[in-house]
């Protein structure tokens, strides 16, 4: 199944479509809805609280932090992900950085990491991409350019034998789930954070998640 996240509504969509399938195959699995914290602008800027809705309003997950973490003392920030009733569904486990890393764990015994980009694109990134990416930013404060060059985003999760689980595609903006035995809410949940720290065109420039 391939997975994305549409914007240009109230809310972003997250929907999903078998491999092969065009756009027009596309199925919503659930609206992103943040939940107000009642903390504005002072809260944690790691802290995320959302639903995914489905038809009728109908709260199918929700995504709600159970640690913040600190850069500092190198603990990563820790969301769990629950089901309508409160049930856990699974947690996900995300370290800042510039290569984060994503690690996602089911009730159904699933565990798999993923780190932001290859390592060999980010040794090309450094020494190329950086400066061209600069350069970017110089023409597009001038007027004379479009869209910056951006850091590497592939992300694979793979489990502790190696195998790739989730895939996301920076370029296209798409996720693929190679193992159809993860749950579409934990799938979904995953798109909603993993979507507010690496925003795709279309987003906020902070992310769907950007606080007023």
């Amino acid at each position: 199944m391939t997975y994305n996240v549409r914007y240009g509504t109230s809310s972003p969509v997250v929907v999903c479509r078998s491999d092969g399938v065009g756009r027009e195959g596309d199925v919503a699995v659930g609206l992103l809805w943040r939940v107000p914290d009642g903390n504005g602008g002072a809260a944690h800027p790691l802290t995320r609280t959302f639903d995914v809705v489905g038809e009728g309003q109908t709260a199918l997950a929700r995504v709600w932090t159970q640690e913040t973490g600190s850069r500092g003392l190198g603990r990563p920030a820790v969301y769990r992900v629950d089901d309508a009733y409160g049930a856990p569904l699974g947690r996900i486990t995300y370290r800042r950085g510039a290569r984060a890393r994503w690690t996602v764990e089911s009730v159904a015994g699933h565990s798999v990491r993923g780190f932001r980009g290859r390592l060999f694109w980010w040794a090309v990134w450094w020494p190329i991409g950086l400066p061209v990416s600069l350069v970017w930013l110089i023409l597009s404060l001038l007027g004379e350019g479009d869209d910056g060059f951006g850091k590497p985003r592939r992300v694979i999760w793979r489990d502790g034998s190696h195998r790739a689980h989730l895939v996301f595609r920076g370029v296209a903006d798409e996720y693929r789930v190679l193992d159809g035995s993860w749950d579409p809410r934990l799938v979904a949940a995953l798109l909603g954070l993993h979507q507010s720290y690496d925003p795709s065109e279309g987003s906020d420039a902070n992310g769907w998640y950007a606080r007023s």
